[in-house]
């Protein structure tokens, strides 16, 4: 191999490992403008709410800046996506709080430690799917599935800051546990601390209507970072974030659990895993498809898991695809994944010299910051579609909505995934199969259901299946053929099997077919194949099948397989 020829490899398997090293090359100076705009805008929306998900994952406020800053740079680096941004989210910081703070046990010591090592675990994770090219899995979580945990994540998120929103302390447990600890505690409000939370969403609302391109959680932070110098409404029970540690993250190496510990955290991991790149590639997909460009779904695992790793060694934790903080990057013309580089150099600028600025920041307004982004994820139009549309997409949906609710987030993500991959088996164990017609005086064969003026063949029954052949679906296709031919009027002396909508077949379906033709056998009926690929003819000409239903070959058409059987009948 020529020198020439090894660097043009080593350069090809670098850049598809690196994608800057495509992209930046051909940067277009003319994006810079906008992709400064986009940073600084989307860097005001992460400054308070990496604030506000640390607090929701129970960790000090430094930790949402130093989660989101690596993130950004990681991403930079290795994303495909020209808008996505990635950091710290609502629901992976309350998913985080509620498994690891299941396994902590209450030991404040013991769980930063651990969100600390499952942050890497996820990361572990990731790059462990990214390697067996295991991108492809996050299709068979359905649309209908997220839709429901989507909006009952948001509502379980909302539960959790009520306790700060009125100035209640003590709310623990379910979404119903906290509501009702909520409820019969509302005596213990703190009227000043509800004021400023109420007057903080109520301002986010609007920023959000009117403004839906300005730094609205940003201006609303810093209005009550003044309304507090310059009233006593901390004396009166207000609290505060309290002091911020300034300076930039320095590597974190936790200590190793024991192995009980460890197996632990691996299902909790698994799921902030399954969350967090559900919630990344969601937004990947969705901008990709709007600006009409290529994404890599296997390299976003490694984006996905390297982020995680260094949040987790920069003293951060969980990251993944923000989809509103990606929204407003498109909105004010983001370009390219340069965006993140500025988004980093301002929470670089934050860090060391601006963390004494937010000491002051009411814990209400971080309660408000967190309810309004969730907000969004409840989507009452697409529940309101799947009820009109599929009465089973809909139930699969609140199932999932409910399972977050009655049992949280950690155990509402596997009841997500369950049920998705429930509907996928029941999808591909009872596929579509139809009877089909000779259309008018053609040799084409259809769907004698959805085109009325094909005919059915006096003598043959011409079946097909709309799915691969394999052991899921093979005893269901069995039963169906025989049921259907039970409903013909006339004799039927010959059965084809259609292929052609199933490119390939396994053992136990080719094993399945062999039983079917000895059933017919045994009625006087003749089973003949068409359209089958040439892989599905050698399997049956190894099994012996092609030899007793009087040869395959390779994509015959139908009716030539008709005609061939009179043929032989005949001679």
């Amino acid at each position: 191999m020529s020198v020439e020829r090894l660097k043009r490899r080593l350069d090809g398997r670098f850049s598809s490992v690196l994608p800057v090293l495509e992209w930046l090359p051909r940067y277009d100076e003319s994006w810079l403008r906008s992709d400064v705009v986009a940073g600084i805008t989307v860097a005001a929306a992460v400054v308070p709410e990496g604030l506000a998900y640390a607090s929701l994952a129970n960790l000090p406020p430094q930790t949402g800046l130093y989660a989101g800053l690596m993130a950004v740079v990681v991403y930079l680096f290795l994303g495909t996506s020209r808008q996505v941004i990635v950091g710290p989210t609502s629901a992976l910081a309350i998913l985080l709080a509620s498994g690891v703070g299941a396994v902590a046990g209450g030991s404040t010591a013991s769980y930063a430690s651990l969100v600390v090592v499952t942050t890497l675990l996820v990361g572990v994770v990731a790059i462990v799917a990214w390697a067996f090219r295991l991108g492809f899995l996050v299709h068979f979580i359905s649309g209908s599935v997220l839709t429901g945990f989507s909006a009952g994540a948001a509502l379980y998120i909302m539960s959790t800051q009520l306790g700060k929103l009125f100035g209640i302390e003590g709310a623990t447990g379910v979404f119903y546990q906290r509501l009702w600890y909520t409820a019969t505690h509302l005596g213990e409000t703190n009227p000043e601390t509800m004021a400023v939370g109420v007057a903080g969403i109520a301002l986010l609302v609007l920023g959000e209507r009117y403004l839906p391109r300005a730094p609205n959680a940003l201006v609303v932070v810093a209005l009550a970072i003044v309304l507090m110098s310059v009233t006593n409404l901390q004396a009166r029970g207000v609290d505060v974030v309290g002091a911020i540690p300034s300076g930039l993250p320095s590597p974190t190496v936790p200590a190793v659990p024991d192995v009980a510990t460890l197996g632990a955290l691996v299902p909790v991991a698994t799921a902030l895993f399954l969350l967090s790149y559900v919630q990344g590639i969601g937004a990947v997909e969705t901008f990709a498809r709007r600006h009409d460009y290529d994404t890599d779904a296997n390299q976003e695992l490694l984006a996905d898991g390297v982020a995680n790793l260094a949040a987790g060694l920069g003293g951060g934790f969980a990251v993944g695809g923000s989809m509103s903080r990606s929204a407003l990057n498109d909105a004010v013309g983001g370009k390219t994944q340069l965006t993140n580089a500025v988004v980093a150099l301002v929470l670089v600028v934050v860090l060391l010299f601006l963390t004494d600025v937010f000491t002051t920041l009411p814990e209400a307004i971080l309660a408000a910051v967190v309810i309004v982004a969730v907000e969004s994820l409840v989507d009452p139009t697409a529940l309101r579609q799947l009820y009109l549309v599929s009465k089973q997409e809909f139930a699969i949906a609140m199932a999932a909505l409910l399972g977050v609710l009655a049992v949280g987030m950690l155990w509402g993500v596997f009841v997500g995934v369950v049920l998705s991959l429930l509907v996928a088996i029941s999808r591909v164990s009872s596929p579509s199969t139809h009877e089909l017609g000779r259309l008018g005086e053609t040799d084409h064969f259809v769907a004698l259901d959805e085109n009325p003026a094909a005919t059915a063949v006096a003598d043959a029954f011409v079946y097909r299946v709309e799915a691969e052949l394999f052991y899921a679906n093979a005893e269901t296709v069995r039963t169906d053929l025989l049921d259907r031919l039970a409903d013909r009027d006339a004799d039927v002396e010959l059965v084809v099997f259609d292929l052609a909508s199933s490119p390939t077949v396994d053992f136990e379906a080719a094993q399945m077919l062999a039983k079917l033709h000895q059933d017919l056998e045994s009625r006087g009926v003749d089973l003949r194949f068409a359209g089958a690929e040439s892989d599905v003819v050698q399997l049956f000409e190894t099994t012996g099948l092609a030899a007793n239903v009087g040869g395959v070959k390779t994509e015959e058409p139908v009716a030539d397989v008709v005609d061939r059987w009179r043929a032989q009948r005949s001679s």
